[in-house]
């Protein structure tokens, strides 16, 4: 037995080896994440530069002109307005007071039109109501239906340009039912 104790002894231990396929799949993984880094570095562009970081708090950049200057009037367009819509299955009677926002150099140009078009203006802003879905009239800035206001008042007027904002001061639901 002692000749067995020394073979056993003098054999050394063998190491386990880490299984080829877990090799390959680090490997590869590391592969990955270079070519992922090397690639976002190379298309990702950096940082951008952001127009007026310069500028001094408070300033207008050149052409542009601030959304809250007093360069800007309201104008007012339709006062208790009522329109009825049913979409939904129930009727409402949407009743609104409605006012433009317009540039101060525009605000005679703008009233004279709102004027002699009050008809139309409020023939369109009805079909505007009466065809809007449930959804638009609850949303809680009603922020789809100024855009379609902006953009059909800013056909009237003939400039898209010339409505800066539309405001809604007064909008109450009543159920017509």
């Amino acid at each position: 037995m002692p000749e067995e104790e020394v073979q056993e002894q003098e054999q050394p231990k063998k190491k386990k080896k880490l299984p080829i396929t877990l090799v390959i799949v680090l490997a590869v993984s590391v592969i990955e994440g270079a070519g992922f880094y090397a690639a976002s570095k190379m298309f990702g562009g950096g940082a951008q530069v952001a127009h007026g970081a310069e500028a001094e708090e408070g300033h207008v950049m050149e052409g542009e002109e601030a959304q809250d200057s007093p360069a800007s009037v309201e104008v007012p367009v339709v006062e208790r307005f009522r329109v009825p819509n049913a979409d939904g299955g129930r009727q409402y009677i949407y009743d609104f007071d409605l006012a433009i926002t317009v540039p101060s150099y525009r605000e005679d140009e703008i009233k004279k039109v709102v004027e002699e078009r009050k008809a139309e203006i409020c023939d369109r802003l009805g079909q505007l109501i009466r065809r809007a879905k449930r959804a638009q009239l609850t949303e809680p800035d009603l922020k789809t239906l100024r855009m379609q206001m902006k953009h059909a008042l800013g056909e009237i007027a003939g400039d898209q340009e010339a409505i800066k904002e539309i405001l809604i001061p007064r909008w109450v639901p009543i159920r017509g039912d």
